[in-house]
């Protein structure tokens, strides 16, 4: 996988697409050819020349509004309430993996308009000095300045055109320094819930707030992020985005990654921590129709550099994938993602998806479509890109609404975007990574309809005059106006704003007054009534959600929402669904019935509904079993399913007993059906939780499971049965005691039986606690398979009273040194439990990760050797097929494999023998503690605000709730194991280069 392109923002282009096995960077031996002369500098051009190159949408036209030297490798932008531009500039991007150096450090500069003609004429530094900066905002007539680690306020007191005021406001923020300066923090954006939401990227950090020290700090790990900057009360929420966040009118949000251009981020993880049991999926959706291969309809040559570069793959003699031979054409930097909310383009285009393609030279516009709640991302021209220059040099790596109604674009205007660490430096060496570090360019995109508009200075409105610009067709106007009265925060605003939000013109007006009104703490019950009537379902799906401080006291306000169970509107059920888990359970038993009743077809309102049922899982359950038109359903059934399985995990007998009892009153011909409720209710119980349900369920739900127990019993050794149809039986039986299967589960680890038999065994001893499971394993040891034995080997090593048996396995010489990864070696060494580590060490001795500089010297031998694929082949099952797959073959734990075959055989040692060399964060390892006492270790597949999707070494994917979670932390090691020389001598390593790279 790559990074995005450019500016320390992870942005790598999508040449890079397949990187080492387990997303590490690498780098190949020296290539012998000189390639100078197949690669000429790409002449640079002057603004006006550069400004005809650049094609648009037949209606419109491209207008250069500010060049170096006013401004310099811009990759962000904010207008004030006065039309002033601040630019983040950003020299360092490239030069720490380039071999080159800058005299100059990262900058936000301030743009004017003196004389009114729509063309920025002057330009000074506003700050200096910054470490990487990566996004700007406006606030309270200063700057908020994103430079990881940290988030900066700016502001100049003096009126001399510089800050004089700086101060960190939170700092914690990672930096990932691998592809060419890593993932940061990025896109900072007012919403109308009065909050800056900013993009965290994939680096992740632990954040602290330095003005409100009294705050824990927050991991932002796959999370986005947000704050008041009244108060700078942070908060995590859904949406990380890679670069790239953008707001619609009603508040939806939507972020870029570099071949993902349109994710839709889909609740508030506020609402999922609720229920801690709920397993929610991943808030951000991939919403483009054709995704990474949507077809980019780029204009400008393919540059020397990247027909090379692909041609060396084509030949396996540089790392990466080839993608068909094809060089560009498709996405790799998606960023600076935007949603058109002006006023001087023709309707039709308001509300469209635009976003840069740096890689490519080109803004891709997309229309949304469906009347779900997921939305789907079409092309908006199907012929020609919006706007695509036949210019290499254009970079345009953030787009902008703007005061006059147009979309503003930030060119960074390099030669090369790409960073140096995705070149061979047998081509960077004939490049100049720093090429155009002093160039610059923003255009305006502006349709030829459209009357010129002088740039609005707001700054001097009346507090009056800005409750009125809420009611704007430009939504930069309605967003200034309400950032300003909530600096503001006059009492003047409320009753003009009460007035606006019963009589707006706009639904936009009345919303956005609804949420200044709450800015200014006015707003009231009777406000929040009135919006429920609202006919635009956009405001009354917001009213909902304002509503909730009131809902305990006002009896009427609460009646009106239940009754908004039928309301027509998909988006105002969605919240209803949401907040009804903020009202008391008996009241709102009906209203979420009938929803669950009407939408429980739909996936997204099914889990709103789990996350309001953190109570009264039970009563709810019995009930809408009780009604056949829905539990005999595939939604239906699905959905009582899901809560049964809540229900089991949260472990509250009254609830519990609820489930049980409408399980007893089915009629005999819905076994089925019982018997998945039985097993559901059953599947999170562990331990002495477990025994007290089977114990409870007594009449025919403990008749069922007995029944179910006792029919997997039979099933899991019956040798006619199918191998699936053993395993499921086999996966069954955790819901029995450990006594009644231990003797069962031991015999189908026997060598005999089929491996998916022996797997299943495994992963249905680890559901349980007892001692006698860690015998049970190692006896079964000697006939395993290696990609058994790491499934076995996470097993032991995930509890505590079995890690002794483990290590006197190992003493023993029944568990071979060698077959623990060293890196997991170095982690036991640092376990909790003193006596652990003193034995591992004493154990391990000699044993360590060691020096692998020498170890990928000595096996560069192996490169010399003729190499046998089947053998190769083999070789991948045996020792690589646990976590990669190839040819069909194994599990898709580690990097995608399909563009392996195109990076070459020196690359590919170094992938293997030194995988902890650069790792990209999505790869890197985590070990988890749970409240029951397992360990487990993995890398994170994906992760929601209370769920997390762990991919062990096995191949096998374990479900977490972030409640049965103690602890994580990363190892900083990346997934793929170290001292694979271990299992393969130098000719064994040309066997499986020779199958990997044919």
């Amino acid at each position: 996988m790559i990074s995005k392109a450019a500016l320390a923002l992870g942005w790598v282009l999508a040449t890079a697409v397949s990187g080492p096995l387990v997303g590490q960077e690498i780098q190949a031996t020296p290539l012998q050819e000189d390639f100078k002369s197949k690669l000429p500098p790409l002449p640079v051009k002057t603004p006006q020349q550069a400004l005809k190159t650049i094609a648009t949408r037949p209606g419109f036209h491209l207008q250069l509004v500010a060049a170096e030297p006013l401004v310099r490798d811009p990759i962000a932008m904010a207008f004030d309430e006065n039309s002033q531009l601040f630019v983040v500039e950003f020299p360092e991007y490239n030069h720490k993996h380039a071999g080159w150096k800058i005299s100059r450090t990262g900058t936000v500069r301030l743009l004017v308009d003196s004389d009114g003609d729509g063309l920025f004429d002057r330009s000074t530094i506003y700050v200096d000095q910054l470490n990487s900066p990566t996004a700007v905002a406006c606030y309270d007539g200063g700057i908020l300045v994103a430079a990881a680690p940290d988030l900066i306020y700016c502001k100049d007191t003096d009126g001399d055109g510089r800050a004089d005021v700086r101060k960190t406001l939170f700092s914690g923020f990672a930096v990932s320094e691998n592809r060419g300066g890593g993932a940061r923090l990025n896109s900072i954006r007012w919403s109308l819930d009065h909050q800056f939401h900013l993009c965290t990227s994939f680096s992740g950090g632990l954040v602290r707030s330095l003005e409100n020290p009294q705050q824990e700090p927050v991991e932002v790990r796959n999370r986005g992020f947000q704050f008041d900057p009244r108060n700078s009360l942070m908060t995590v929420t859904s949406g990380a985005g890679q670069h790239g966040l953008a707001f619609d009118d009603w508040g939806g949000m939507y972020t870029c990654r570099n071949s993902d251009p349109f994710k839709q981020v889909m609740y508030e993880s506020r609402y999922i921590t609720r229920s801690p049991y709920l397993v929610a999926e991943p808030a951000e959706v991939n919403i483009a129709a054709a995704g990474k291969f949507t077809k980019l309809r780029r204009r400008s040559p393919l540059e020397p550099w990247r027909v090379l570069r692909t041609r060396l793959r084509v030949d396996g003699k540089y790392r990466g994938s080839a993608e068909g031979g094809t060089a560009g054409g498709f996405f790799t930097a998606a960023t600076g993602i935007v949603v058109y909310r002006g006023d001087a383009w023709p309707e039709r285009y308001r509300g469209n998806l635009f976003v840069g393609e740096v890689s490519n030279n080109l803004v891709h516009r997309a229309t949304l479509e469906g009347d779900g709640l997921q939305k789907i991302a079409r092309r908006g021209n199907p012929e020609a890109e919006f706007l695509a220059a036949s210019d290499n040099w254009f970079r345009p790596v953030e787009l902008l609404n703007g005061p006059d109604g147009n979309l503003y674009v930030a060119d960074m205007h390099r030669e090369l975007i790409e960073t140096a660490l995705a070149l061979p430096p047998e081509i960077v060496k004939h490049l100049k990574p720093g090429s155009g570090v002093n160039n610059g360019r923003i255009y305006r995109i502006v349709h030829n309809t459209g009357k010129p508009k002088p740039l609005p200075k707001l700054g001097g409105r009346s507090t009056v005059q800005l409750v009125g610009l809420l009611d704007h067709p430009n939504g930069w106007h309605r967003d200034t106006a309400a950032r300003l009265l909530y600096e503001r925060n006059d009492p003047q605003a409320v009753e003009p704003l009460r007035k606006l939000a019963q009589q707006g013109r706009t639904p936009q007006g009345r919303l956005l007054a609804l949420y200044s009104l709450r800015g200014q703490k006015s707003l009231t019950d009777e406000d929040c009534l009135v919006a429920l009537g609202d006919p635009r379902g956009e405001v009354r799906g917001h009213a909902i959600r304002l509503a909730e401080p009131f809902l305990e006291d006002s009896p009427v306000l609460q009646a009106k929402l239940l009754a908004m169970a039928s309301d027509q509107d998909g988006q105002v059920r969605y919240q209803l669904a949401f907040t009804l888990g903020e009202i008391a359970v008996a009241a709102r038993r009906p209203a979420l019935q009938a929803l669950a009743i009407r939408d429980g077809q739909d996936p997204w309102i099914r889990m709103a509904l789990l996350s309001s049922l953190g109570r009264d899982g039970g009563g709810v359950f019995q009930t809408l079993a009780a009604h056949s038109g829905f539990r005999k359903t595939e939604a239906g059934g699905l959905f009582l399913e899901q809560l049964a399985q809540q229900v089991g995990a949260a472990n509250e007998k009254s609830e519990m007993a609820g489930v049980l009892k409408a399980i007893n009153s089915l009629h005999p011909s819905e076994k089925e059906l019982a018997v998945k409720w039985v097993a559901a209710l059953a599947k999170k119980q562990k331990g002495n939780a477990k025994k007290d349900l089977l114990a409870a369920a007594g009449g025919k739900a403990g008749e069922l499971l007995e029944n179910l127990i006792e029919e997997s019993l039979r099933r899991a050794v019956d040798r006619q049965a199918s191998v699936s149809q053993r395993v499921e039986a086999i996966r069954t039986l955790r819901l029995a005691s450990y006594g009644r299967v231990k003797q069962l589960l031991a015999d189908s680890l026997e060598l005999q039986q089929p491996t998916p038999v022996q797997a299943a065994a495994l992963d249905t001893l680890a559901g349980f606690s007892e001692d006698e499971v860690a015998r049970v394993t190692i006896a079964a040891w000697p006939g395993l398979s290696p990609s058994l034995r790491k499934g076995a080997m996470e097993l032991l090593l995930s509890r505590p009273n079995w890690i002794g048996s483990f290590l006197d396995a190992v003493a023993e010489n029944h568990i071979g040194r060698g077959e623990l990864d060293p890196a997991r070696i170095e982690l036991l060494k640092e376990h909790p439990d003193r006596q652990v580590a003193s034995r591992v060490r004493d154990l391990f001795k000699g044993l360590t990760l060691g020096d692998r500089g020498e170890v990928v010297q000595r096996y560069q031998r192996s490169l010399q050797l003729e190499g046998n694929p089947g053998r190769g082949k083999e070789l991948f099952k045996k020792t690589c097929s646990a976590c990669h797959q190839l040819d069909g073959v194994g599990a898709t734990v580690g990097a995608d494999l399909k563009g392996v075959r195109s990076q070459g055989a020196a690359a590919l040692l170094l992938n293997i023998l030194d995988p902890n060399r650069d790792v990209k964060p999505k790869f890197l390892s985590y070990v988890v503690q749970t409240t029951d006492g397992r360990v487990l270790s993995g890398l994170i597949r994906s992760e929601s605000a209370n769920t997390i999707i762990l991919r062990q070494p096995d191949g096998k994917e374990v479900t977490l709730q972030r409640a049965e979670m103690e602890r994580m932390r990363s190892t900083r090691l990346s997934f793929m194991p170290q001292g694979m020389e271990k299992q393969l001598d130098l000719q064994a390593m040309a066997d499986l280069l020779a199958y990997l790279g044919r």
